[in-house]
C-alpha cells in the first residue's frame, strides 16, 4: 500500500468508471463523464500553477524592491557627509522608487490573477460547448 496522501489518479478512474457502469445510465457515456472531470481537474492544476508562480514573482519582486529602498535609506542615514538637502533628494527618490514599484505589483498581481482566470474560463467554455453539443445530439434523437 502507498504511503503518499496523493490517490492513484488510474485507481480513482477506474473505481468511478466501475460505479458508472454500475448504475447503467440509457445514453450515458461513463467513460466520457470521467474524462470530462479529468480536464476539469487539470484545468484547475494549471491555475493553481499559474496563480502560485504569479504569487510568487510577485514575492520576489516585493523583496527585490524592499532591499533596494532599504539599501539607499541606509545609506541615507549613515552617510555624514549629506547636507540635509542632499537627505531630501535621496528620501524623495527613495519614496518614488516605492510607489513605482507598488505599482508594478499591483500590475504583476493584476496580470496572474488574469492568467488564472482565463485557463478557468477557457475550461468552463469548452465544458458548456461540450454540454450544449451534448444536449443538441441528444435532442436530435
Amino acid at each position: 500500500m502507498s504511503t503518499s496522501q496523493t490517490p492513484d489518479i488510474q485507481t480513482l478512474t477506474n473505481q468511478i468508471n466501475e460505479m458508472l457502469a454500475k448504475l447503467n445510465m440509457p445514453g450515458v457515456d461513463p467513460a466520457a463523464l470521467v474524462e470530462e472531470q479529468a480536464r476539469n481537474i487539470e484545468a484547475v492544476v494549471q491555475a493553481t500553477r499559474a496563480a502560485n508562480k504569479g504569487t510568487y514573482d510577485v514575492a520576489e519582486r516585493q523583496l527585490e524592491l524592499f532591499r533596494a529602498a532599504s539599501s539607499q535609506l541606509l545609506m541615507m542615514f549613515t552617510d555624514a557627509a549629506l547636507v540635509p538637502n542632499e537627505r531630501a533628494e535621496l528620501a524623495q527618490q527613495a519614496y518614488e522608487m516605492a510607489l513605482n514599484g507598488s505599482r508594478e505589483i499591483t500590475s504583476m498581481a493584476a496580470k496572474a490573477s488574469e492568467n488564472a482566470f482565463a485557463i478557468a474560463r477557457t475550461r468552463m467554455t469548452e465544458s458548456f460547448e461540450h454540454f450544449r453539443k451534448a444536449a443538441t445530439l441528444r435532442k436530435n434523437t
